[in-house]
């Protein structure tokens, strides 16, 4: 009797939302191990129009016809019980799979490089590549953010057994991942209502870090101890000094193996901590620590990271387009920008993201948020959340030099003044604003203005 051939029988797998950050990530690599992947999405976008260029269908509305010949539906949670492709899977017997279900699944044959925690998990993330890449490792890549460096923009498709992943702790779930390596960026008690109570919430750290083989932890927290720590007071490896110049910082760390030095092309104390939890992490496990820093030299930040859209010389002006939207976040950033604009006029112009963050946190934010020269805050961006009567108007009337943008459009009708830094900020749709904006000046122009992926 002859040997049947191992033929792989592909899948037909559908996403719902399939331009979604996460979503695309998984929809590309469902596609490039030769699965039939559609997926749905109201909203054209860059990542929906790419997922097209590589041969994946896209529909641009949700109907019942879109599901009726696939073998599984991947959903979030942000997909209601009634929308028409969930009911009509249901109704006929096709298994529907969470996202972050679909993940693990995604990820079990791999070695993983997980980064989560607070803040910083995007960027965080994106060095630990940018690093393994040009270390040779060739990983996959899943990234919540786009990046240069990924040839699909927030995917990489690896010849390794490596897959290096930001692993988002905004809901409970994440903890059943099982990465061989950890990196915990920081705990700052974000998301908190999406736990049964703050008990539940740090228990759920508390199980990855068991589920993890290696784990990086940030020591002047003194939260959880890692097998590995990083710190600024404290800590295995620590920060020892950085000096800024313009959008580049020169970083000294002390480690086990001595006193070092390293280039870092991007600005920014938080991304110096960024690149000593990787450095932490690779030196740790057997990469040669001057190789591993060697490695940041050519590293640029992900989209909607201090990115730079705008820039004219000439008069001074520049746009920054940043996703920062905790309080924590907001306040680096803004630090950041005094350190490389020293003597710019710096305008905030915020979205708040989520009306239980804003509640929970307004206190917070109407201290950090007086930092900026001019403050410009728009409505908040719910998220799919209810806005149980939460409106950023409130606050606003509370700083003294803040404006209350009620409709967002109106932004664009900002006159930009000479010597100015204009950050564009929040986790929402603001940064459709801005490309507006730049579009429009760089039409105006003849393309005077430039953008920069740093």
């Amino acid at each position: 009797m002859e040997k049947m051939e191992n033929i792989q029988i592909k899948k037909k797998i559908h996403f719902v939302g399939v331009g979604g950050i996460g979503m695309s990530a998984q929809a590309m690599h469902e596609h490039f191990n030769g699965n039939i992947v559609s997926g749905s999405d109201p909203y054209s976008s860059d990542t929906t129009k790419h997922l097209e260029s590589i041969g994946v269908k896209v529909f641009h509305s949700h109907e019942e016809k879109n599901v009726e010949n696939v073998d599984e539906v991947i959903v979030t949670p942000a997909i209601s019980k009634t929308n028409p492709e969930y009911v009509k899977a249901q109704e006929l017997g096709i298994p529907i799979t969470m996202r972050i279900d679909h993940f693990r699944r995604i990820l079990e044959p791999f070695r993983g490089f997980a980064v989560t925690g607070t803040d910083g998990k995007s960027t965080t993330t994106s060095m630990l590549a940018n690093s393994l890449i040009n270390l040779g490792a060739d990983p996959y890549v899943f990234l919540g953010a786009l990046h240069n460096k990924l040839e699909h923009g927030n995917y990489r498709h690896g010849k390794s057994d490596i897959a290096v992943y930001e692993l988002d702790e905004s809901q409970p779930g994440y903890e059943l991942f099982r990465p061989e390596f950890l990196i915990i960026t920081n705990i700052r008690e974000d998301h908190v209502e999406n736990y049964q109570s703050l008990e539940h919430y740090y228990s759920s750290f508390e199980t990855l870090i068991k589920n993890s083989k290696f784990v990086v932890t940030f020591a002047d927290e003194k939260k959880f101890k890692g097998n590995v720590t990083f710190g600024v007071y404290s800590g295995d490896f620590k920060l020892v000094e950085r000096k800024q110049e313009g959008f580049y910082q020169t970083v000294t760390i002390f480690t086990p193996y001595g006193e070092r030095k390293f280039f870092l092309p991007v600005p920014g104390y938080h991304n110096a901590l960024n690149a000593l939890a990787v450095i932490s992490l690779l030196s740790s496990i057997g990469y040669n620590i001057d190789k591993v820093l060697d490695s940041f030299e050519d590293f640029r930040l992900p989209g909607r990271r201090f990115n730079v859209s705008y820039d004219n010389p000439s008069r001074k002006i520049t746009i920054v387009d940043d996703y920062a939207h905790t309080a924590d976040e907001i306040e680096v950033l803004l630090k950041t920008s005094r350190e490389v604009y020293p003597e710019r006029k710096i305008v905030l112009i915020f979205q708040p993201h989520r009306y239980t963050r804003f509640k929970r946190e307004a206190e917070r934010f109407k201290r950090i948020l007086q930092s900026a020269d001019e403050i410009y805050i728009t409505e908040i961006y719910g998220a799919f959340e209810t806005k149980n009567g939460v409106t950023a108007k409130n606050i606003v009337s509370e700083i003294a030099k803040a404006i209350f943008v009620e409709k967002i459009e109106d932004l664009k009708n900002i006159e930009l003044q000479d010597n100015a830094v204009y950050m564009f900020v929040g986790a929402g749709n603001i940064y459709n604003i801005s490309r507006e904006i730049v579009a429009g000046l760089n039409t105006a122009s003849g393309n005077r203005g430039e953008s920069s992926d740093t």
